[in-house]
């Protein structure tokens, strides 16, 4: 696990989303995925790959259509998941499919529910969440204005300088996580010891999942400068302590 924290933290600035694909995953990237989908599933949240163009409308008028390929992961939740800790887990697989070469976008919409609850079982107590589709790029990374820190933070740029490297490279690579129309919809919080992210909108219903999605990216972030620790989450905050 700590191999792969270093090399997502490597290509989180790398990560773009993909609406236009080249083609579908080879098989053995296929397999290789499901078994990284498996490993990754926990915590009431499992990913699951499948194959059908149908879950992506064809018509040119669908605003963000997906061309190109029939796979996608979507992501399961039992009902009283926490969101934060879906967009933690599937930004991990989101992760690991760029390390593979792979496109990738996260998709609350733009894509047909109905089909995918047809071919994805789900228990009573589960819901989906999002899906991604999977493929071979076909388009040019795009990069996204992000808030500078200073407004992200509320410190002034010399205050920022003098964080310690670890909480300077945890929010900087928080920063830049995707989150729903790119609105950013959190605040970080920075403690002596301590990095809060605090959810600030509900972004169309997927606030609190952007920001399980800047967590992973902290902990990314505080791990490259050797730090590890866990999260405590409260209601609208999750805070982000270093181990003793």
């Amino acid at each position: 696990m700590e191999h792969s924290m270093e090399r997502w933290y490597m290509l989180a600035g790398q990560r773009f989303s993909v609406r236009k694909f080249a083609g579908q995953p080879q098989k053995d990237a296929i397999a290789e995925l499901k078994a990284v989908a498996r490993r990754l599933s926990c915590n009431g949240v499992r990913i699951v790959l499948k194959r059908n163009a149908e879950v992506f409308p064809h018509s040119a008028l669908w605003y963000g259509r997906i061309s190109g390929t029939p796979v996608y992961a979507a992501f399961i939740a039992k009902k009283d998941t926490d969101s934060r800790i879906i967009g933690y887990i599937g930004e991990a697989f989101i992760l690991e499919c760029t390390a593979m070469g792979l496109g990738t976008c996260w998709l609350g919409a733009s894509y047909k529910k109905s089909v995918v609850t047809e071919t994805v079982r789900l228990d009573e107590d589960e819901y989906i969440s999002c899906i991604t589709p999977i493929g071979i790029p076909d388009e040019a990374p795009s990069k996204r204005q992000r808030k500078p820190l200073s407004k992200l933070t509320g410190l002034y740029d010399d205050e920022l300088v003098e964080l310690p490297d670890w909480q300077k490279a945890a929010i900087s690579c928080a920063r830049i996580a995707p989150s729903a129309l790119n609105s950013q919809p959190w605040k970080f919080i920075l403690a002596k010891d301590s990095v809060t992210v605090k959810c600030i909108s509900p972004n169309f219903g997927y606030g609190m999942l952007d920001c399980g999605i800047a967590m992973l990216h902290i902990e990314l972030g505080a791990s490259h400068c050797g730090v590890t620790g866990d999260w405590t989450l409260e209601h609208a905050c999750a805070t982000f302590r270093p181990f003793d």
